[in-house]
């Protein structure tokens, strides 16, 4: 499997959300209002990077935030394995799936 993807799945109490997936131990599960906003965020940053420096979503459907610092190489997302880079093509592949899944 290739990293990163966007996949749909089914939450009880939200329903449809996206899993943002890093990796296959580090995902996040947003609704589809958060996955879009991200997207609109990741879609911003690939045109100019300089829009800002931190990213920061506190999603309702999962345990875990999405922090990550924004730098010239690409995004730097705070995981519980630690820094992981993604390039400024994963942002926009990441901005595409999510707006679209």
């Amino acid at each position: 499997m290739s990293y990163p993807l966007v996949k749909r799945v089914q939450n009880r109490l939200f329903g449809d959300m996206l899993r943002m997936m890093l990796s296959e131990r580090v995902y996040f599960d947003l609704t589809l209002e958060e996955g879009r906003t991200l997207s609109r965020n990741f879609t911003a940053l690939a045109y100019d990077w300089r829009r800002a420096d931190i990213i920061y979503l506190s999603p309702v459907g999962g345990d875990v935030e999405f922090s990550a610092t924004v730098g010239q190489d690409g995004v730097r997302v705070e995981t519980v394995e630690g820094r992981q880079l993604l390039s400024w093509d994963d942002v926009s592949e990441l901005a595409e799936r999510l707006a679209v899944e």
